[in-house]
């Protein structure tokens, strides 16, 4: 790409490192060391961004940074704080918002999570926290606390701070500006002297605590300023099995077709000639109160009750999914799956990151796409080693924009390449809002479609793309068919 990227690469790093070592110690705990792991996500960021639109940089380097291992896995002792009482992943959830200050659907995307899924995990953390007395106004001053840490000014006197491997840049600190939080807006309406007395506490915090109030006053505290202390139990990695999102991808067979590839497969399956059936509509799924469940299902999803009535009826349909596999395994069965789980979580972040997007792909494709692909999978381990070979080089000979557009599954992957145009230079949500649209047309209707993007200038096809983006998810296929029509 051009020069711009690449000057505003520090620039951008400048700004957003603050908050990414806040988020990671308040994560991990103070042991982490931040610094060699801020080095890692900067390396990999700065490697990637210049084939990156500028607006996706926030988000990417978020996702870069929740994937290394470290965040998942904290070494040493965790601080004996409220926030330390909840999972790794509600945590998580509930430091985008504190921290970073995420939107649902940007901590959504960042956490590989749907968005009702991620506002289960927040309003469920909120509910744990609330039950050990820790309400909204102790978490507007971890927020408070967070903000001031990123901003790198110093805590006065002698009250309890970050233990930190090096400190930050002077400069830095000197050149931030306070920003006020949307709270802090609303208290504008209020008195002026309200506002001395909120500004106020930004200059004098409190004075460190007593050690005989410590105990009792840690929630008031912000979790990052705390030390670790001995005898924080350790995390029960077979107690979450069932709920975690990745059961069903530990579940599946080393033999599983979309260990292949949902890319290599469509590309085999088409060049095959595999006729694929017509897309059949999904059973509709209902939403299941909690109290209906089965008082076995119940035990086995008590970790996600709180959450059980904001969870869509697919999410709902998947834990059920979950627990109803566990049930019906023996005791070697799920043994060798708490052995799994917990050597997943040893893996490397990135061979994770890879797997969930290879089960992903697979799963987002509908029936008859994942049994025609089931049985290219056959044939093509049915034939000799070189034939197989032969077959692999074919696809990595194809550049890597076409291998791409190949893990959309063989039904729009064929006609992809005539759509890229629409699709060029958006950004990937948008991309991806555009491919859903695009799925739910018929083959003539795309393929009608690709004739008329091609004929079409590119002011066309951007204003297409903006009329197509600002309709409602579910009108934007009616509005894509509309465009293919003469």
């Amino acid at each position: 790409m051009s020069s711009t990227p690449s000057s505003a690469l520090p620039a951008f790093l400048r700004g957003i490192e603050p908050r990414a070592r806040v988020l990671s110690r308040a994560q991990a705990g103070p042991a982490l060391d931040d610094e060699r792991l801020l080095a890692d996500v900067r390396e990999e960021f700065s490697a990637r961004a210049a084939r990156l639109p500028l607006a996706e940089w926030p988000l990417r380097y978020w996702g870069l940074l929740l994937a290394r291992d470290e965040l998942g896995r904290p070494s040493g002792q965790t601080p004996a704080h409220p926030l330390y009482s909840l999972t790794h992943t509600r945590r998580l959830a509930l430091l985008l918002r504190l921290v970073v200050g995420l939107e649902p659907a940007g901590a959504a995307r960042v956490m590989g999570l749907s968005e009702t899924a991620y506002r289960a995990l927040w309003a469920d953390a909120e509910d744990k926290l609330a039950e050990q007395g820790v309400g909204p106004a102790v978490l507007m001053r971890w927020h408070e606390a967070f903000q001031r840490e990123a901003r790198g000014e110093g805590v006065a006197g002698d009250a309890p701070r970050t233990p930190t491997r090096h400190a930050a840049p002077v400069g830095r600190a000197r050149a931030s500006r306070w920003r006020p939080t949307p709270l802090q807006w609303g208290l504008g309406a209020m008195a002026l002297v309200l506002l001395a007395v909120l500004a106020a506490t930004f200059i004098w915090p409190p004075a460190p605590l007593a050690p005989s109030t410590a105990a009792a006053s840690a929630d008031d505290a912000a979790p990052a300023t705390l030390e670790a202390s001995p005898g924080s139990p350790p995390r029960d990695m077979a107690a979450e099995l069932v709920v975690d999102p990745d059961f069903a991808l530990l579940d599946a067979a080393p033999t599983a077709p979309w260990r292949e590839g949902v890319a290599f497969l469509s590309w085999a399956t088409v060049q095959r000639g595999t006729a694929l059936p017509t897309p059949a509509a999904p059973a509709p799924l209902a939403v299941r109160p909690w109290g209906t469940l089965p008082s076995d299902r119940q035990a086995l999803l008590a970790p996600v009750e709180a959450a059980w009535p904001a969870l869509d009826a697919a999410s709902q349909a998947a834990l059920l999914g979950n627990a109803e596999a566990w049930s019906g395994y023996d005791t070697a069965r799920r043994e060798a799956l708490r052995t799994a789980y917990a050597a997943w979580v040893e893996r490397p972040a990135l061979e994770r990151s890879a797997l969930r997007g290879a089960y992903a792909e697979w799963m987002a494709l509908d029936a008859g796409e994942r049994e025609a692909l089931a049985a290219t999978a056959a044939a093509l381990a049915a034939l000799p080693a070189e034939g197989q070979k032969a077959q692999r080089a074919a696809f990595a000979a194809l550049d890597a924009e076409a291998q791409r557009d190949w893990a959309v599954g063989p039904r729009l992957g064929a006609q992809l390449p005539g759509l890229r145009p629409l699709l060029a230079f958006v950004p990937a949500g948008e991309q991806a809002a555009l491919i859903a649209a695009l799925e739910a047309l018929g083959d003539p209707a795309r393929a009608a479609l690709a004739a008329r993007v091609a004929a079409m200038g590119t002011a066309e096809r951007a204003a297409l793309r903006g009329k197509v983006l600002a309709a409602p998810a579910e009108a934007r296929p009616a509005l894509l068919a509309e465009a293919a029509t003469p």
